[in-house]
């Protein structure tokens, strides 16, 4: 079976081999950034993305996954192990028996299972963190902007050719935004809806330039997860 993308890699390790060769899609994201961002205090943006950050281990149900175009759908579930500051193993489950598992720190994979694709798994990490509601924190090698609305925060910088944009809706925090632009071009956007009395992420999507969503539901997140080593262990 053919090898497609969802989460245009992110979710190639979710779903590879599920969804049949995609049809031509009228390509096209309206960005959703704000406009007037000015050099920003790496202090401030840290005390804002702190405040959705994990202070302990985290073992995330996820139940359903969909991928959705314009030929269908995939569907699925998934557990998610975070360690913090930036360390993730993503184990799924699809139609027909499929399954794999990948392990990412930051923007970079340790590994995926055999048969699945990393390239846009590497891409699109960043929309991945901001979909469980746990943006990181952009690196010290980077200039890094900000703005602040009258119910909004935001944050962007420029790593490897890409523009990321990140949202902060209220205080505190009922949405998380991100959107990633190349040359111009929007290629895509992760939208959680949060709990504001957990802090945690209930509903997510991301969306992609060729019109293509991967949605999940957050069904339980255990803050008392112990993991040891072997999590990072490729099996």
């Amino acid at each position: 079976m053919a090898k497609e993308v969802i989460l245009h890699g992110i979710a190639r390790v979710v779903a590879v081999g599920l969804v049949g060769a995609l049809a031509a899609c009228t390509p096209g994201l309206s960005s959703i950034s704000p406009v007037g961002f000015t050099p920003a205090d790496r202090e401030v943006v840290a005390d804002w993305i702190a405040e959705l950050a994990p202070w302990g281990p985290r073992l995330y149900e996820i139940r359903p996954w969909r991928y959705r175009t314009e030929r269908g759908a995939a569907a699925g579930r998934a557990s998610i192990r975070i360690v913090p500051p930036d360390s993730l193993r993503f184990d799924y489950r699809g139609p027909f028996g499929k399954a794999g598992n990948a392990a990412i720190v930051g923007s970079s994979a340790l590994w995926v299972s055999e048969g699945d694709d990393i390239e846009g798994l590497i891409t699109y990490a960043p929309l991945l963190w901001t979909a469980l509601g746990l943006p990181q924190m952009p690196p010290d090698t980077v200039e890094l902007y900000s703005l602040m609305g009258n119910d909004f925060r935001a944050w962007r910088y420029i790593l490897a050719g890409d523009t990321l944009d990140f949202i902060l809706w209220g205080s505190p925090v009922h949405r998380l935004q991100a959107e990633m632009r190349r040359g111009g071009r929007v290629l895509g956007q992760a939208t959680a809806q949060v709990d504001t009395l957990t802090g945690l992420a209930s509903q997510s999507t991301i969306d992609f330039w060729d019109i293509s969503r991967f949605e999940f539901t957050v069904e339980s997140v255990d803050t008392l997860a112990v993991f040891d080593g072997t999590i990072w262990i490729q099996q």
